[in-house]
């Protein structure tokens, strides 16, 4: 059987005494129906993790005892996926396949073509459901690197940073500088206005083609993330 992998927010640096509540009492008790003794892997998004054994189950908690600390270089693809709202689903799936293939970080990002924005109420509440697809995309891919998943902004408020990648439907291919990190662009349904794609060739930021086809904002996320995985050598 394998054993249960569950995000916690600080695991700290040595042995010692650990509460599980909330997601991770409810996972453990009423999905796994876990008992006193058994092995539960835990790790904290910034690169520890340990094995800890169950002491005891409460109604409300779950305590477990650390058996070992293991720190993990960080091994995230150098990339963070600036990536335009598109339908919630879809959105969705782009966010948990992007951290299973270890992006850095993520940007939200609102478009001139992206439809009904949410307003700032609503963003919290997908600022936290996003996060969560996170913590689950890294507890089942055995990622021990949470991406950074970055406030909302408006395209003309990114600040860019030295290397930019634009996924365009034209048959370019940008040389990526593998010493450096880069922020990879895809639009919305729709893709980038001609002015949005205008303002961003004039601050020298590359298009690169993602292959003959049109593919969906989704698609278009986690081929980009491929193609620069390889660059990088990370696959």
């Amino acid at each position: 059987m394998k054993t249960p992998r569950l995000y916690v927010d600080a695991l700290g640096h040595g042995a010692g005494e650990l509460i599980l509540s909330g997601r991770n009492h409810h996972y453990l008790t009423r999905v796994l129906r876990a008992k006193t003794d058994q092995i539960v892997e835990l790790f904290d998004g910034s690169g520890r993790s340990c094995q800890a054994i169950i002491k005891n189950i409460s109604k409300h908690e779950t305590n477990a005892e650390i058996l070992n600390i293991t720190e993990h270089k960080d091994s995230r693809l150098p990339v963070t996926l600036g990536l335009a709202l598109i339908k919630s689903d879809r959105f969705d799936w782009a966010l948990q396949k992007a951290t299973e293939l270890g992006v850095h970080a993520i940007q939200p990002l609102i478009t001139q073509f992206t439809d009904s924005p949410p307003n700032a109420r609503h963003f919290e509440k997908k600022w936290g459901h996003w996060q969560e697809i996170l913590i689950n995309a890294c507890e089942q891919s055995e990622n021990n690197w949470l991406p950074e998943l970055r406030r909302l902004l408006h395209l003309h408020e990114l600040s860019l940073p030295h290397q930019v990648i634009m996924a365009q439907p034209r048959n370019i291919s940008a040389y990526i500088d593998t010493t450096k990190e880069s922020l990879l662009l895809i639009g919305p349904e729709g893709g980038f206005s001609d002015d949005e794609v205008d303002t961003l060739l004039k601050k020298q930021v590359k298009p690169m083609s993602l292959g003959p086809r049109i593919l969906r904002a989704e698609t278009a996320a986690i081929v980009g993330l491929t193609l620069l995985g390889h660059q990088y050598g990370h696959y």
